[in-house]
């Protein structure tokens, strides 16, 4: 068989499909992901909407969290800490979305809520505005 026998269109022979097996098992995809780390954001994203499932009411009178629907979670995590910045729907259908940034710290083998802040509200109308 000549080498020319590859590289015409439309000719296929026995070598060149025995010849494209041999490639394809020598292919593999690899995951070098840090250990732990997707069983780490798993945990921060359940933390994150265990926190918009309570009801609590927030005394600004602003919507407590179980108002809100989680629609986007961005999430950096570095060691022990990860940042969040959370994009919540509010309930009525012309309020918009709240941006929110939450920090998280691992204590031995749980994360931890260490601090949430409003960064702002985004109208269906307008501009986004500053939280007071």
């Amino acid at each position: 068989m000549s080498i020319s026998s590859f590289a015409s269109p439309g000719r296929t022979g026995p070598a060149s499909l025995l010849l494209l097996l041999a490639l394809l098992q020598a292919c593999t995809i690899e995951d070098r992901t840090p250990t732990g780390s997707r069983k780490d954001q798993a945990e921060i994203q359940r933390l994150i909407y265990a926190y918009h499932r309570s009801a609590a009411a927030d005394p600004s009178g602003d919507p407590s969290p179980g108002e809100m629907r989680v629609v986007r979670v961005d999430l950096r995590q570095e060691g022990d800490l990860a940042a969040a910045w959370v994009t919540a729907r509010l309930p009525g259908p012309g309020d918009g979305e709240v941006l929110e940034h939450f920090v998280l710290r691992r204590s031995g083998q749980e994360w931890r809520v260490v601090n949430v802040g409003v960064a702002s509200v985004r109208t269906p109308a307008g501009p986004r505005r500053r939280s007071p």
